[in-house]
């Protein structure tokens, strides 16, 4: 075999293995990030109540672009959802502890969303900064 068969095979074999890495790369879920805004009211649910979902809707303003994370009621983009059924630390219970401690100080909050709570109506807070 020739130089220019070896760089011909190495590129042939070089151009397979990418597109097989290609291939084999798992899909990550886009998040959105929404900034320094303020809290104005919560609603927190038992499970058996409010359509069976345990956890809380946080009002927020400014509002945000409607369909923030394709969530099917998100048309006015003023309310997201904290779970608490979630086991994964911190758990919902801890960042709804988090978003009421900057509520009460007045304090701006920004958060991390990704896909949609409450029976898919709503962004689901995974983040929460306090500013």
């Amino acid at each position: 075999m020739t130089r220019v068969d070896v760089a011909r095979q190495m590129r042939r074999t070089c151009s397979i293995l990418a597109g097989l890495l290609m291939l084999a790369q798992v899909p990550a879920h886009a998040t959105t990030q929404i900034g320094s805004v303020t809290v104005i009211g919560a609603s927190i649910y038992m499970g058996n109540v409010g359509g069976g979902a345990t956890g809380a809707y946080i009002d927020i303003t400014p509002a945000q672009p409607a369909g923030v994370e394709g969530c099917s009621g998100y048309a006015g983009g003023a309310t997201l959802w904290i779970d608490f059924s979630a086991q994964t630390a911190p758990d919902g219970k801890t960042l709804y502890a988090t978003v009421m401690a900057a509520f009460l100080a007045g304090r701006s909050v920004s958060f991390g969303v990704s896909g949609c709570g409450y029976n898919g109506q709503m962004p689901q807070i995974y983040r929460v900064d306090i500013s």
